[in-house]
């Protein structure tokens, strides 16, 4: 699979992708990208995003992984992809585009996330991390089908 690839201190990754202000920061890019979008797909993951870092401000990114490890994960994945997307600082290198085979190793940065939608992380090694990015939007409508007035 084609990945993004990334050199890493994983213990400095995860404070950073933890942080209160870098947290916030993804809140609020959510918040402004909500309302232009008409993928009702993109805009449920989006929302279920905003739930869990709203919950990790609140309680604490432990205690979010404490009780949902796989959301925890999953939240963990997008706003690394987001924050490299928007070329956020991260304490990190970019190695740049390498094919991998990924497709058998755990996923995310706590090798729990499950999820179906968003980006998807892969630690390679203690140093390395693999990223895609591919959202998918929801099947379009068989326009074919429709008659006019």
């Amino acid at each position: 699979m084609r990945c993004f690839c990334y050199r890493v201190d994983q213990p400095s990754l995860m404070a950073a992708l933890t942080d209160e202000a870098l947290l916030t920061r993804y809140q609020s890019t959510i918040g402004d990208e909500l309302p232009a979008l008409a993928d009702r797909g993109l805009v449920r993951f989006l929302r279920n995003q905003s739930t869990l870092v709203s919950r990790a401000l609140s309680d604490g990114f432990d205690r979010l992984a404490e009780q949902d490890i796989a959301a925890a994960d999953s939240l963990l994945t997008d706003i690394f992809a987001v924050a490299t997307y928007h070329n956020w600082f991260l304490p990190l290198e970019a190695l740049g585009e390498r094919d991998l085979p990924v497709e058998e190793l755990p996923r995310g940065l706590l090798s729990a996330d499950i999820s179906t939608d968003g980006a998807k992380l892969w630690v390679i090694d203690e140093d390395t991390i693999a990223l895609t990015r591919d959202r998918e939007a929801d099947e379009q409508p068989d326009m074919s089908t429709h008659h006019r007035s």
